[in-house]
């Protein structure tokens, strides 16, 4: 038994796993096995392909948060300021503002309640941005695993990674309430060129 491959010149023999390239010694007894009436199986089986597609979902997730979100440190850095700029808010602004809101303020020669206001509407783009990145994840997933035939399972998957990329290429930050949001490029970019 035989399996086709990409190359339209070539297949693997199932028993051991061995690629015979059209012109190999072997490729005779491929033909020979054709004309007998066989057929090779196609170069995936569903559930093959399927579980390739997957993780190829995945590491189109893993490039779109990276593209998005940046670094695991970093990220962790907007979480100190967001946490930060939440309990000023929620104190109502008073007293001087924490250390991660008074560096942004002065950066930007605003007070703590602008600075404030600004870190956690880019947080909120940033949540808006992972939420969007794990539908798009989960439901090319589902929609991989729920495919009937190969031309399903590649069309979902290829719609998956196509929202990724989009999701990733997205200026999430142009949601923002400050003017000059959205021309930071990405969300990675605007928070590593403004927090």
């Amino acid at each position: 038994m035989y399996r086709l491959t990409k190359q339209p010149d070539g297949v693997i023999r199932v028993v051991d796993g061995a690629y015979i390239p059209k012109g190999h010694r072997w490729w005779d007894e491929y033909e020979l096995w054709l004309q007998q009436g066989n057929q090779p199986e196609p170069q995936f089986v569903l559930g093959e392909l399927q579980e390739q597609l997957l993780r190829d979902i995945d590491i189109a997730t893993d490039v779109a948060r990276n593209e998005a979100l940046g670094s695991e440190l970093r990220l962790a850095e907007y979480q100190r300021a967001a946490a930060e700029a939440q309990a000023f808010k929620d104190a109502g602004y008073k007293g001087e503002a924490p250390p991660a809101v008074r560096s942004w303020a002065e950066a930007k020669g605003w007070d703590g309640q602008q600075a404030a206001d600004s870190i956690l509407a880019k947080t909120t783009a940033c949540e808006q941005a992972l939420y969007a990145i794990r539908d798009a994840r989960l439901k090319g997933k589902e929609a991989v695993r729920q495919a009937a035939d190969e031309t399903a399972a590649r069309t979902a998957a290829d719609e998956a990674v196509s929202q990724l990329r989009l999701l990733a290429a997205d200026d999430f930050a142009a949601d923002a309430p400050e003017a000059e949001a959205g021309r930071a490029g990405g969300l990675f970019k605007f928070f590593s060129k403004r927090l």
